[in-house]
């Protein structure tokens, strides 16, 4: 019986599907990784940088990095670079964007971006490193580096204290290697994200948001967070994706321009959540001006604007 199921893994093929891009609880904070349309809608000089550890029990389990600068310059044009290091097990990819946005101002209060992304992912799987079970060399264990570049578009639209953000960071279906035997290609993935900001008091607000995912051959992946804000210089939220798994996560603000924040996510089922496979994930920003718009605090310019003559005629 072993025999014939192991002849019948050998000549039947079928697709696999899996996760190909990280996910990160503080998306909603440095958008720009799936979205080069918000680069320069937060001011100038931001700085973010994320390290994920996905289910941190487990050898070779993914290892996700993140770091992204955007600024606003002249003109109604925002740049930046948004770059993501994800390794898992022998495989290691790296994306690597320059980010671009042109800001149209409909009202004091609404704002739309249009944004391009343009570089590529680097690709690297060492199968060297795959433990060898006989004294026989395999010539199939090589190692796999290359180069795929892409080019990514984006719109994020900003009315008073509500966004919707729709993307394409990477518009083109590519495979990860060259090679014969590796079948394996990184599908278009697309995005649709809202957020708003509903006021409770002069101190407290909550900020609920939801992250919608479209991949071919996938099911539609939803990811809902709620954020809870104090003074706009502490957070607290949780996040559920899929139904699937919870995180909780927290963020304060050290200073006007730096701020620091934890995640942790677990399964929601309890077979899997009893294997103790968690999620950690540390986040950092800085903003370098902290007089620019649309900033941590989430305040827009024209509500910052109104605060400021309000306080001039006082």
């Amino acid at each position: 019986m072993r025999l014939l199921v192991l002849f019948l893994l050998t000549i039947i093929s079928m697709p696999i599907y899996g996760q190909q891009e990280p996910h990160f609880a503080f998306t909603q904070f440095n958008l720009s990784l799936i979205n080069p349309a918000y680069v320069g809608s937060q001011g100038k000089g931001v700085f973010a940088l994320s390290r994920r550890s996905q289910w941190s029990s487990i050898d070779g389990s993914p290892e996700s990095y993140a770091f992204t600068y955007a600024t606003e310059r002249n003109n109604n044009v925002g740049i930046g670079v948004s770059v993501i290091s994800d390794k898992t097990f022998i495989e290691q990819q790296t994306f690597a964007y320059i980010d671009f946005s042109y800001k149209l101002q409909f009202s004091d209060n609404t704002r739309l971006f249009l944004g391009l992304k343009g570089g590529g992912s680097f690709y690297n799987a060492d199968l060297t490193s795959l433990e060898n079970f006989n004294n026989f060399n395999d010539p199939s264990k090589v190692a796999m580096s290359k180069l795929k570049p892409n080019v990514g578009i984006g719109a994020f639209l900003s009315i008073k204290n509500t966004w919707i953000s729709l993307s394409a960071p990477r518009l083109f279906e590519v495979s990860r290697a060259d090679e014969e035997d590796v079948y394996a290609k990184d599908r278009v993935h697309l995005y649709a994200a809202a957020g708003t900001s509903i006021a409770l008091n002069n101190s407290i607000s909550i900020k609920p948001s939801v992250l919608l995912r479209k991949v071919k051959g996938l099911e539609l992946a939803t990811e809902a967070t709620a954020l809870v804000s104090y003074r706009n210089r502490y957070y607290a939220g949780v996040q559920i994706r899929d139904n699937s798994s919870m995180g909780i996560f927290g963020m304060f603000s050290i200073t006007n321009s730096i701020a620091l924040g934890y995640g942790y996510e677990s399964f929601l089922d309890n077979s899997l959540s009893g294997i103790n496979v968690t999620t950690h994930e540390v986040f950092i920003r800085i903003q370098l001006a902290t007089k620019a718009t649309g900033d941590l605090k989430g305040e827009s310019e024209s509500s910052k604007q109104k605060s400021t003559s309000k306080a001039e005629n006082n």
